[in-house]
C-alpha cells in the first residue's frame, strides 16, 4: 500500500492483486487445517474412504476453525467480485470508444456475474457455520446456494473475456489505439487459464452435485453408497481447487486499487 499527498487530496494505493490472494490464503489454511485437526484427533468423518470437507469440520476444536475461516473468505470473495466487476466495467466502457448511449457490448453478462457472486459469497459462510452433524439440511442447502451461483459466474466471467479479446484483437487489426487507462497484465494468459479452470469445475461440479447426488440413496446417510459418496468427496475437493485456481488468475486482471479522498474548505 502506498500513500501520495498532493494539494488539498490523498490518494491511496492498495494492490488489489492481495485481496484474491489473501482470500485464497485463508481458505487453504482452513481447509488444511480443519482435515489435519480430524485425523489428528482421530474424529469421525462419516465413514467414507475420502472425507467431504465439511466432515473434517464438524467437531470441535476445527468446527469453529472453519466456521470463522470460510465466514472470513466469503468477505473477500464479495469485496474481490465487487473490484472484478468495477475493472470489467471499465474495459467494456474503454473498448467501445467511449460510447455513452446505453450499455456496453458485455455488460449485462457482467451485472449477472456479479450478482452471482455476491448470491454465492454469503452461503459459503453459511454452510459451514450450519455443519453436517447438528444442520444436515440446511448444510446441503447452502451447499446448493454456493456451487450453482458459483458455476454461473464462472461462466459468465469467460464468456465477457472471450468478448473482450475478440475486441482486442479486432482493434489491433484495424489500427486503433490501446485503451488509455491500465489495462491487464495478460488478457489472452487471464482468458486462457480461466476458460481451462472453468471446463475442468463445470465437470467435477457435474459429477459431484446432479449426477453424484442421484445416485445415492441417503444424502445424509454413508452407509448404504460408501464408494459413490467418496467418489462425490474426491470431485468436491476438485471442485474446490478449480475455484480457488480461478480466483488465482486475477493475478493476471488486477492492479492497484485506487482510493482518492479530496479535502475541502
Amino acid at each position: 500500500m502506498s500513500l501520495d499527498v498532493g494539494h488539498g487530496s490523498v490518494v491511496i494505493r492498495i494492490p488489489s492483486r492481495a485481496i484474491p490472494f489473501f482470500a485464497i490464503l485463508v481458505a487453504v489454511s482452513t481447509i488444511l487445517g480443519s482435515v489435519g485437526c480430524c485425523f489428528y484427533y482421530g474424529h469421525d468423518f462419516g465413514g467414507t474412504y475420502w472425507p467431504y470437507i465439511s466432515d473434517t469440520a464438524k467437531e470441535m476444536p476445527q468446527a469453529g476453525f472453519f466456521s470463522f475461516g470460510m465466514s472470513v473468505v466469503s468477505i473477500m470473495i464479495l469485496v474481490t467480485v465487487w473490484v472484478h466487476h468495477g475493472k470489467l466495467k471499465l474495459n467494456l466502457y474503454a473498448l467501445s470508444d467511449g460510447k455513452k448511449e446505453g450499455f456496453p457490448e458485455g455488460f449485462k453478462r457482467t451485472r449477472l456475474a456479479r450478482w452471482m457472486g455476491c448470491l454465492a459469497a454469503p452461503n459459503l459462510g453459511l454452510l459451514a457455520c450450519y455443519d453436517t452433524s447438528r444442520s444436515p439440511e440446511l448444510h446441503l442447502l447452502f451447499v446448493m446456494l454456493f456451487f450453482v451461483p458459483c458455476l454461473i459466474y464462472l461462466m459468465s466471467i469467460i464468456s465477457v473475456y472471450r468478448m473482450m479479446v475478440k475486441k482486442v484483437h479486432y482493434r489491433r487489426s484495424i489500427g486503433c489505439p490501446r485503451i488509455s487507462h491500465p489495462s491487464y497484465v495478460s488478457l489472452e494468459t487471464s482468458l486462457r487459464w480461466k476458460s481451462i479452470i472453468g471446463n475442468f469445475f463445470a465437470f467435477f461440479f457435474t459429477l459431484y452435485l446432479p449426477i453424484g447426488m442421484s445416485l445415492v440413496t441417503d444424502w445424509y446417510d454413508y452407509s448404504n453408497d460408501v464408494a459413490i459418496h467418496s467418489f462425490r468427496a474426491i470431485c468436491q475437493h476438485a471442485t474446490v481447487l478449480c475455484l480457488i485456481c480461478f480466483f488465482g488468475t486475477m493475478w493476471f486482471d488486477f492492479g492497484d486499487l485506487v482510493f482518492r479522498i479530496v479535502q475541502t474548505a
